[in-house]
């Protein structure tokens, strides 16, 4: 029983200690950041204060392999990095693109949250992918994009999806690969269906995103045979039924173009029944 309350005060001692360590290189930094910057005329160095605070956290985080520290950290510096890139005039670009890389910069950061902790703790915040994809996803976007919807649809879509395929793979969650599969077909198909809105044909549009809503369910079964090393079959069913509809709507808004369509969308099929036939031979090679 004393041992045990020894080991308990030991514990409190060691994390008062770190917490005022790590709260004293903080003060230290932001008081000169706050005296030396009207001395230095930098018009940075007061912008950069919360990044340095977040470092220090992270660096203690990993120094101790402690979560909270490393979230903590992770934050504040993507935060302090993403001020700093979104508010600098330094930097000579458009609001819009500072803005962007501010947010990609955030999105880095929530990613290195994910990082850390993968090296440094033996549970990884596999969860923190979403929202470095979505930051990183609309930082592109606003940086590369010409801003319309169907672009944010595309970039967040691709991104998030794969966030939620990576985390199914690493944790063998066969249940997250189905969303992420399902965002990367949605965000394909509204932008390749409606990215030309100035010959608008109903038809041929929907039926194109129809079909690439299709080929996502395909994606499902890959994935499955990759996670659960089982054949999954019921993506057949919405997969084919989209597809075929997607099909028919196409031949009937752009008849004309239909069998180049068919051709190419088909060639995608080929390709999935090709990736599972290779996952197929490495689980028969096991």
């Amino acid at each position: 029983m004393q041992q045990h309350v020894l080991g308990d005060f030991k514990f409190i001692d060691n994390a008062y200690r770190s917490t005022v360590s790590v709260a004293g290189v903080a003060f230290v930094l932001i008081g000169l950041s706050i005296f030396l910057d009207p001395y230095l005329h930098t018009a940075w160095l007061a912008l950069i204060i919360l990044a340095m605070v977040g470092a220090v956290i992270l660096i203690q985080g990993i120094k101790l392999k402690k979560l909270g520290m490393l979230l903590t950290g992770g934050i504040a510096l993507c935060v302090g990095v993403s001020g700093y890139v979104a508010f600098n005039i330094l930097t000579g670009s458009l609001l819009v693109q500072r803005i962007g890389l501010g947010v990609l910069a955030c999105g880095l950061g929530w990613g290195m949250i994910t990082f850390f902790t993968r090296l440094f703790t033996t549970n990884t915040s596999w969860w923190a992918l979403v929202p470095a994809s979505i930051f990183a996803a609309t930082g592109a976007c606003l940086m590369f994009s010409a801003l319309r919807v169907v672009d944010f649809v595309l970039y967040i879509s691709i991104c998030l999806g794969l966030a939620f395929l990576m985390w199914s793979v690493a944790q063998r969650l066969f249940g997250l690969a189905i969303p992420g599969s399902l965002l990367i077909g949605i965000g394909l198909g509204v932008f390749l269906g409606w990215r030309n809105l100035e010959n608008i044909n109903g038809l041929a549009q929907t039926g194109m995103m129809l079909v690439w809503f299709g080929f996502s369910w395909g994606l499902i079964i890959i994935f499955g045979r990759l996670i659960t090393e089982q054949f999954i079959w019921w993506p057949l069913i919405p997969g084919g039924v989209l597809a075929v509809v997607g099909w028919g709507l196409y031949i009937g808004g752009n008849p004309s173009s239909a069998l180049s369509f068919i051709g190419n969308t088909g060639s995608l099929g080929l390709i999935i029944v090709g990736a599972y036939l290779l996952l197929l031979r490495r689980g028969l090679r096991k």
